[in-house]
């Protein structure tokens, strides 16, 4: 008869817990979380927990997700599904419930995603409200770095057409005098659609 394995101490603490304390160590550090996960089988199942994947720091992934989804585990594969399912694999609905976790996470890359797409999916108050949490009519600067950042992450993917983005474009144009081709100079009656105009535009759309 198998003998049963005796559980460590920390596996011995109340679910609870440990999705707590996993969750903790998500906020500032990948690289433990997936320690955690290859130390213990039963501590792993507690490291997938949506709590802890809403929390945890996904900074270093948005340059490189396909190289990431490749070579990280499970818990890493869920936070860069957003990007893949949404565009590679055409299935939006699961795409987005995946971003939209990392945007109420307070990471920004993925909030000003989620903000764009529901601009060019016609869901204009959430896409604004996404993306006025950056702050952009203070200072622009860190909503330009997200954009450069998306714009790298999705290099290489390969993105499918979607002939709703440009209605939408069409349909929420500023006034003339905002200079639509003018894309460096924003104010707040054209800044959301020359945001969108930009993604909509990028080559692999």
């Amino acid at each position: 008869m198998q003998r049963q394995r005796k559980l460590c101490p920390l596996e011995a603490l109340p679910n609870e817990l440990l999705r707590e304390i996993f969750s903790r160590v998500a906020s500032s550090s990948r690289t433990d979380v997936r320690n955690i996960m290859q130390s213990s089988p039963e501590l792993a199942q507690h490291a997938k927990d949506n709590q802890v994947v809403k929390r945890l720091n996904l900074g270093a992934f948005a340059s490189r997700p396909l190289w990431a989804l490749n070579n990280f585990q499970a818990l890493m594969e869920r936070c860069l599904e957003s990007i893949l399912e949404y565009f590679q694999h055409n299935n939006p609905t699961l795409g987005l419930e995946h971003l939209k976790t990392s945007a109420d996470s307070s990471y920004k890359n993925g909030i000003y995603l989620y903000g764009i797409l529901m601009l060019c999916r016609g869901e204009m108050d959430e896409g604004k409200a996404y993306l006025d949490k950056l702050q952009w009519k203070e200072n622009k600067k860190t909503a330009d770095q997200c954009w450069r950042s998306i714009q790298t992450s999705l290099q290489g993917i390969p993105v499918i057409k979607k002939s709703r983005y440009r209605n939408t474009l069409r349909n929420n144009k500023p006034p003339p005098e905002c200079h639509l081709n003018d894309m460096d100079n924003r104010c707040n009656k054209c800044y959301y659609y020359k945001q969108m105009r930009k993604f909509v535009s990028i080559r692999t759309l």
